[in-house]
């Protein structure tokens, strides 16, 4: 008895189908890897300036847009102290969107001359306007939480600080509150504020607007939802 032969063919139109597919690939990341960078967008960014950050991105030559990777972009400008955060996108017609989140700059240091951040970071910075000074020493476990109270502080109250002083409420030398802190104000008023109530510096511009021109010493370092002031 013969053996049936069954003969194979070679289906060329599937072949073919799938030599065009790879073809297109190519041609498609072929061109995605030579599109060159037309128009770079940033947004989100105050204290940093868009020259800084395309240039610490890379991008000050326009290099091709896909041949540096989303995720170095973003290292190397996580690398600038004022960006806490980064998001990318690109399009195929060649622009790049930056898109950053900042820290905000939450007091000038005079024990070490520098700038504080609200994500902790210290730099040097000789432009000062709108940020208050810390005039003296607050030991560490206290000083980083008046980083963490602060950063919760509306940005225009804090520009209405001018000093921060550590002042811990001692009574005959018995401690009775030593995350205290008083404040001169740019007004020309004094608060009294400590860590566990700092966020009620949020309405201190509704406060100073109940005041009527008056100036004095205002108490936030009270549980109390009660104001207390005292003129000078």
């Amino acid at each position: 008895m013969k053996k049936k032969v069954i003969k194979r063919r070679i289906k060329w139109k599937v072949i073919l189908k799938i030599f065009f597919l790879l073809f297109l690939v190519a041609i498609f990341f072929f061109y995605l890897f030579h599109v060159k960078t037309r128009h770079i967008v940033i947004i989100g960014n105050s204290y940093v300036s868009d020259h800084e950050i395309i240039t610490t991105a890379g991008f000050k030559n326009y290099p091709y847009l896909f041949q540096v990777s989303n995720q170095e972009i973003k290292k190397r400008l996580l690398d600038l102290p004022f960006l806490n955060e980064v998001q990318i996108h690109k399009s195929l017609f060649g622009t790049l969107t930056l898109e950053v989140t900042e820290a905000k700059p939450l007091f000038y240091n005079r024990n070490n001359n520098k700038l504080i951040l609200s994500n902790a970071k210290e730099i040097d910075e000789t432009d000062l306007d709108g940020v208050p000074t810390l005039i003296n020493y607050v030991p560490d476990t206290l000083y980083t939480r008046l980083i963490d109270t602060l950063k919760k502080i509306d940005v225009n109250v804090v520009q209405l600080i001018s000093e921060i002083e550590y002042q811990p409420w001692k009574s005959n030398d018995v401690m009775i509150d030593e995350t205290r802190f008083f404040l001169r104000m740019n007004d020309g008023n004094s608060v009294y504020v400590n860590l566990i109530n700092m966020e009620k510096l949020n309405t201190y511009i509704e406060i100073y607007a109940s005041l009527e021109g008056k100036q004095g010493i205002l108490y936030l370092d009270s549980s109390s939802d009660k104001i207390s002031f005292s003129l000078y």
